[in-house]
Formats: C-alpha cells, structure tokens, sequence
C-alpha cells in the first residue's frame, strides 16, 4: 500500500488563514479529487478541530477516545495500562458530507507540552513513530500546526515530507518568511530529518489594496525567496471563510458560491499537481 505524503501548513505569525487553509484544502482534497485525508490538528487552540465539528461533539470524543495531547502523552489517557493509540483518536468521515476526510483532534493540553516532554528523550519524534502504523491508510496527511517552531510542531515537521506557507502579503509577514526558512534550515540541521518547501500561498488578500499587488510581486521576483514556490491562486479576504468555523463547517458547506470557495478549490488543484 502506497505511504501517504505528510505535510505541515505552517507559519510562525498567527492570524493569517493558516487553520482556514488546513481545513480547506483536506475538505477539497476528500471531496473533489477523491482522496483519503487525515487532517492532525497540532495547536492547542483547536481552531481546525471546531471549524469540523461543534464543541459538544469535541468534548465527548475528547474524553471518550482521546486527541493529539493523548497521542502526545500530555494528558496520561490510558487504554490498559499503555498511551492512546494514535488510531484510537481518529474521527473517521467527521463530516458526514465529505467522506475520506478524517480528523485527529487538538486539546488545550497541548498548551504545556514542551514542559510535559522537556527531559524526554526523542521527544520530536513521537508522532512521526505512531503515525507510521496508519500511514498507508491515506493519500494526504495534513498537519495544521500553531504558529511556533517549539514540540508539537517539531513533530509534525519530523514526520512529514514536506511543509506549505500560508502567508499575508504584509511587511511582518515578509520579516516572518525570512526567518522561518532559517529556523528551518537549523532544524532541519540539528535533529537531521529531510523535509522540502511545497510552496507559499498567499492568504487574506485584499485585492483592492495596491500594498498587498505589490507586496506579492515584490516576494515572487526577491533574489532571496528564488527557491521559494508561489502558488497562483490568492486566497481572498472573505466574510463568508471567517463565519464558515461559526458552524464547524468548511467553506464548501457554509457558502459553496462564495469568492472563497471558488480559491480554495482553484488551490487544491494547484496543490495536488505540485505534490505529484
């Protein structure tokens, strides 16, 4: 059976649509191009978690079956005396509408991971060695991360093939891509894994400011990103991908016309051809 491809959505600037693109591009992916998706929810925040199911739900099957925190080993949930088994905390078809697509969910546990783990040996490799047991279940695993480089993210990073860019064309943002790509580079160094750059997508576009035209051409033509894929598609600031979470609905089922809808679908094409 073919091993899935593992990618982390990542971006060390929070409130840029990193979550909103995780839950997009795995609902298009299962929807439109057929493919069996395991979206891993890495941020104790639990933004990708509630955007696919509401809150009530997520409490039962948190404390029923366990989240990224039990895989983790942040809460202590036992199944005969072991861990959770990172199957265990698999919602299987979490959106009745979208079948193949799949959700660990996150935990406010995860807030405290790097003291829980701190004096653990191996510790950026725990979800890379449990994943490994499902891994063959699916096409795409996509691993929503919080914006940090700290233990959680470490091990979507260490377990995956390669790494996407949700990025506002702002000066922060700019500042914010520089960087990430050096930490990455140490990294990468320090605890020897092999991860590659899928590309940058630009998010929260607003098309009638002539700063973020600019600012996006000034990124794909800089001598210093020349490495650095930019995707086609633009993601535009749109009302109707912010209200989407407030039904635990991706933005295909809250408005399937929205300008929104229409980007993330154009992205998941762009996406699927660029991981081959």
């Amino acid at each position: 059976m073919a091993k899935a491809k593992v990618v982390s959505l990542l971006n060390m600037k929070g409130g840029v649509g990193k979550t909103t693109c995780a839950v997009n591009l795995a609902t298009y992916l299962a929807r439109d191009h057929g493919k069996r998706v395991l979206l891993v929810d890495f941020d104790s925040q639990t933004n990708a978690s509630l955007s696919l199911m509401p809150e009530t739900a997520w409490e039962k099957w948190a404390d029923k079956h366990g989240t990224m925190a039990d895989v983790l080993e942040a809460r202590g949930k036992k199944r005969q005396g072991e861990p959770a088994a990172l199957a265990d905390c698999i919602i299987h078809n979490v959106l009745p509408e979208v079948p193949g697509l799949d959700l660990i969910p996150s935990h406010l546990a995860l807030t405290f991971i790097d003291l829980d783990l701190a004096a653990r040996p191996g510790r950026e490799r725990i979800v890379s060695r449990k994943l490994a047991k499902v891994i063959g279940n699916y096409d795409v695993i996509l691993c929503d991360c919080p914006p940090n480089l700290m233990t959680a993210t470490q091990n979507a990073l260490y377990a995956s093939d390669a790494y996407l860019i949700p990025m506002q064309p702002d000066y922060l943002s700019t500042l914010g891509l520089n960087l990430l790509q050096d930490r990455l580079t140490y990294l990468k160094r320090e605890l020897e894994f092999k991860i590659t750059c899928l590309g940058v997508v630009f998010t929260r576009v607003r098309g009638w400011l002539r700063y973020h035209a600019e600012t996006m051409e000034r990124l794909r033509t800089a001598k210093d990103f020349k490495r650095i894929h930019f995707f086609e598609t633009v993601i535009p600031e749109n009302i109707k991908l912010a209200e989407a979470p407030m039904e635990a609905k991706p933005i295909e089922l809250h408005d399937s016309t929205a300008s929104g809808a229409e980007a993330y679908r154009a992205l998941t094409k762009e996406f699927v051809a660029r991981l081959g």
